[in-house]
Formats: C-alpha cells, sequence, structure tokens
C-alpha cells in the first residue's frame, strides 16, 4: 500500500502543481475525485476478455453482482460507518448507522415504485436499460456520495494539519472502486451491452464523488458528524436492491443452488480483492 500511496500521491501532486505551487485543497479533492471514478470505470475492462461471456450465464450474472454488492455495503460502508469514531461500537455509534441503512431502504423502495411496469414502458427509461440495471446504476451513485464526502474532508484536513490524508482516503477509495465497477458491469454485460458503454455506466455511478467531495471540502465541519448516517444510507439502498430485484432475477435465470454459489463467491472475491488492493 505505501507504494501504491507515493505512486498516487506523485500523479495528483503532478496534476494539481503547476510551477510548484500546489493548487487549492478543493480543487485537489475534485480531481482526486475524478480519477477515483475512472477507476470504477476500470472496473469494467476485464469483461472484455472473451472468455467472460455472461449472457450465457446471466443468473450467475446477477446473483454475483449481488454478491459483490452486498460486500461493498458491509465492508465498506456500515464497518466503517460503525468504527468511524472508535473501534469500540457503542450504541450511539450504531444508531445513526441503522437510521441510516432504514433510510436507504425506503429511498430505493420508493425508487422502485416510482419506476411501475406502466411507467417503465411509457417513458424513455427503457433505452438505460432494464429496471434493475437501472436500480443498480441509482443505488450505486447514491453509494459514491459518502465515498466523495470522506475525500473531501481528507484534503480538508491535509490542508489543516499538513499531512496527506486527503491522498490517502482517495487512494483506498479508487482501489475499491475498482470491484465496485465490476458489479455495477456484470448486469449491463449479460444483457449484451458493449464494454464501453459498461465502462461509463461505472464511470458515472461514481461521479458523485468528485461532485460530493467539493462541498465537503470547503464546509467539512458540517459534512463529518453526517458520515455514519450518509454511510448506512448507501449501504441501505445497495442491501434492498440486491434483495429486490438481483437475487429475484438471479433465480428466475438460474437454479437456487448456482445462485447461493455465485452470490457466495461473489461476496469473498470483493473482501479478498479489498485486502490484496
Amino acid at each position: 500500500m505505501n507504494s501504491r500511496w507515493k505512486i498516487y500521491t506523485w500523479i495528483v501532486d503532478t496534476i494539481l502543481s503547476r510551477q510548484n505551487i500546489m493548487l487549492p485543497f478543493v480543487v485537489q479533492s475534485l480531481v482526486a475525485g475524478v480519477l477515483a471514478s475512472f477507476a470504477c470505470g476500470l472496473g469494467a475492462l476485464p469483461l472484455a476478455i472473451k472468455a467472460f461471456d455472461l449472457r450465457k450465464h446471466t443468473g450467475l450474472a446477477y446473483s454475483a453482482a449481488g454478491g459483490l454488492m452486498f460486500a461493498a455495503s458491509v465492508y465498506n460502508l456500515i464497518l466503517p460507518g460503525l468504527t468511524i469514531h472508535s473501534a469500540a461500537i457503542q450504541l450511539a455509534d450504531a444508531m445513526p448507522v441503522v437510521l441510516g441503512i432504514l433510510l436507504g431502504a425506503l429511498f430505493l423502495s420508493q425508487v422502485d415504485k416510482y419506476f411501475s411496469p406502466e411507467r417503465f414502458e411509457q417513458g424513455n427509461w427503457k433505452r438505460w436499460g432494464n429496471k434493475a440495471q437501472i436500480l443498480i446504476f441509482i443505488a450505486m451513485a447514491v453509494h459514491s456520495i459518502p465515498e466523495g464526502v470522506a475525500v473531501g474532508v481528507g484534503y480538508a484536513s491535509s490542508a489543516v494539519y499538513e499531512n496527506h490524508l486527503g491522498d490517502y482516503i482517495a487512494l483506498a477509495i479508487a482501489l475499491h472502486n475498482i470491484p465496485e465497477g465490476l458489479a455495477v458491469a456484470i448486469p449491463m454485460r449479460a444483457a449484451g451491452a458493449s464494454i464501453w458503454k459498461c465502462f461509463w455506466a461505472a464511470f458515472f455511478t461514481s461521479l458523485p464523488q468528485p461532485i460530493a467531495a467539493v462541498p465537503a471540502a470547503y464546509v467539512s465541519w458540517l459534512f463529518q458528524p453526517l458520515m455514519p448516517i450518509l454511510m448506512g444510507f448507501a449501504a441501505g439502498a445497495m442491501i434492498f436492491l440486491v434483495i429486490l430485484e438481483l437475487i429475484p432475477e438471479a433465480l428466475h435465470n438460474s437454479t437456487p443452488i448456482k445462485v447461493a454459489w455465485a452470490f457466495s463467491i461473489g461476496f469473498c472475491a470483493m473482501i479478498l480483492v479489498q485486502v490484496l488492493l
């Protein structure tokens, strides 16, 4: 991680430096957020390999994507949200996260209700993909907001304490964005989308990161206390999506035992990739 951190810091500093003068930390957080978004797009590129013909295994693709997203919810959102203030989790630490999870589930429930079969058929939504793919896009975009806030708060801290916290947070988020981009791309690729459409879809789901990073950097004192509830909200939306759309879609196209195995493998793969990166 040390060498990767130095490389990432050098890239960000090279982009942001001009005549050895560093641009404001707000601009740093914006550029770092955009780089993290591109990392999310990179997660779609392995699907360009011909061996990954997901159209023959749609059910497995949806269940594996569900496993990836469920692991991201637990590993990247719920656990950090619970331990953001202290390693010893107290009830006061858990309540904002739990509230956020329920609000996130309620949000996605209302979005799902909005996309009724009649509205979906009559509107222009169909050209963007099926209902599950659109909900994946929305849930992953929501999930990117607290990550962007973390980047902005990190760079604000760097400006005050003259450390590299912002670079370190941005690097960590960029690395874990890669498998999350894969989770976005798998169902789209299984439905026959081109690899470039998968790439840009993954990129745009992560675009809220730089957008959220800028106001968070400006008023970090306001956003920092909101991180647990924001993380819970994003996790709740993703978990609700997995149970509501991805698993039923997977079971519609494959057997329960295959779906269970694909979900478990996707879950474990996300954790292992995060640790290895």
